[in-house]
């Protein structure tokens, strides 16, 4: 099979692992945001950073490394997994006595429990990193698909039926640990593949090379953007970080469900692209159809956001909402900022992408430093002005390696959220300037909210054939990835 077609392949079975699994998981959240209350996810909030960095750490981007090699061996897959179950296990000690410590800064004596319970995820899925690493290597979705989806409804399942018994925080804690155990099980009779438990030198400093400078940009990354939960648990309160992680997970479904389905398919095809014009055709089309969709689906969620709320969550909820909308614009520069950055691992220069992070993140320490203070809507404010920093050096950085130069984004940028700013002003207006959504009911608001702004939105791209459009309707016909764009 040929490399476009494993990558159409790969993408097909992506997008249903993907959209399958954020389905699962959006449909249990919704369930369980109605049973359990939002004091109690803000509990599990306040020590997500720490898990995080726990997981970024245990990988140390090895796995990457893995992906990216020419033809990595038993010895390479053995030397990562040993190397990475020490880690974890490494860590979890350290998470484990860290934890009065932690309870303490919060002000919160039930965090020392929960800290200790939920840190075994970290060792539990270093079980299975190598395992999907071999899959995704081979570009073989289709068993990640089918280990995803099963593990995900078990540990729904568990999470629901223990807060319907008032299991609080708990059902939660306990959610993830069954969804790491399950996936641990079934990549194991998928892949019936057990490592050595060896440590081979050379070739841990080889991966190690390559992956402990994406380690160290992800830590940071990590800490930063969990940093948002810990201060506001810090300063406000636990409900407030129930509203902000609520806000956040409504609004990640769209963009981790599209976005991983790409990254995961398209990070080892580039690094098989050898010709740096051909891996700009590629990923100038992929970064265009993201932002196309992306784009879309962030100024939909914003005009929908009051009775989307109301009708999945409640009215409970609805103090998330502007921490939503406001979120919902960080995620329309997220495909900029990720597919840019993404060239620089495929180039190997991971030097370069440690580098750009710490710019990146260091500007978004200060915004947070000057708001952090102040409340929760200046924190995110301080998100997407640091969001619209990053898609300049991103792009800076990435026009080294495939002559993709600043004007050209912006123009291809412009040209392709255009119609959907048109759209939006459109509704919006009439949203708020007339008495065309007055009292209706939230799931009717909802559905002729977004049915206006998609048809409007339609008709913008038909009337004006956009090329945006036209390179949408190619690739629902199966064009090759690589090919040239073809401007109006």
């Amino acid at each position: 099979m040929s490399l476009q077609k494993k990558a159409f392949s790969g993408i097909s079975w992506t997008f249903i692992e993907q959209f399958g699994s954020k389905a699962i998981n959006f449909t249990v959240q919704i369930v369980l945001a109605r049973l359990i209350a939002p004091e109690e996810f803000g509990l599990l909030g306040m020590i997500l950073i720490f898990s995080a960095v726990g997981n970024s750490l245990t990988d140390s981007g090895m796995s990457q490394s893995l992906i990216r090699s020419e033809k990595p061996d038993e010895d390479d897959f053995s030397t990562v997994f040993t190397i990475n179950l020490a880690l974890s296990l490494f860590l979890y000690l350290v998470f484990y006595i860290a934890a009065p410590l932690i309870s303490s800064f919060y002000d919160q004596p039930r965090l020392t429990d929960l800290i200790r319970v939920y840190s075994i995820t970290i060792v539990i899925n270093s079980l299975f990193i190598i395992q999907k690493t071999r899959l995704t290597y081979e570009l073989n979705f289709k068993y990640q698909m089918k280990a995803q989806l099963p593990a995900l409804l078990l540990a729904g399942l568990t999470g629901i039926v223990m807060a319907y018994m008032d299991f609080g925080v708990w059902a939660l804690v306990y959610m993830e640990i069954v969804l790491g155990l399950s996936l641990t099980i079934i990549y194991f009779f998928q892949t019936r593949w057990l490592p050595k438990m060896k440590l081979y030198r050379h070739k841990l400093k080889e991966h190690f090379y390559f992956g402990y400078k994406l380690a160290i940009s992800g830590i940071i990354g990590r800490i930063v953007k969990n940093i948002f939960p810990l201060i506001i648990g810090r300063y406000f309160s636990a409900a407030m970080v129930g509203y902000y992680t609520r806000a956040v997970t409504m609004k990640d479904f769209p963009i981790v469900t599209f976005s991983n389905t790409l990254d995961k398919v398209l990070y080892p095809v580039f690094s098989k692209i050898k010709k740096d014009e051909n891996l700009k055709q590629a990923y100038q089309k992929t970064q265009v159809l993201a932002l196309l969709i992306l784009t879309t689906i962030m100024l939909l969620l914003i005009l929908t956001a009051h009775p989307l709320f109301a009708f999945l969550l409640g009215d409970k909820w609805l103090p998330a909402v502007p921490y939503f909308q406001l979120l919902c614009i960080t995620g329309i520069f997220y495909p900029i900022n990720k597919y840019n950055s993404n060239i620089l691992k495929v180039k190997g220069r991971t030097d370069l992408y440690l580098k750009m992070a710490v710019i990146v993140n260091v500007t978004l320490v200060i915004g947070i430093l000057l708001t952090m203070k102040i409340g929760i809507i200046p924190l995110i404010l301080a998100q997407i002005a640091n969001s619209i920093i990053a898609v300049l050096i991103n792009i800076y950085y990435a026009n080294k390696f495939i002559d993709y130069p600043l004007q050209e984004q912006v123009g291809d940028i412009l040209k392709t959220s255009f119609p959907g700013l048109i759209a939006f002003s459109a509704v919006f207006s009439l949203m708020y300037f007339t008495p065309i959504f007055e009292n209706l009911i939230d799931v009717v608001e909802l559905i002729v909210t977004g049915g206006l702004f998609l048809f409007i939105l339609v008709a913008i791209h038909f009337f004006f054939k956009t090329w945006s459009m036209q390179e949408m309707i190619k690739l629902l016909k199966a064009t090759p990835l690589g090919k040239p764009l073809k401007r109006k």
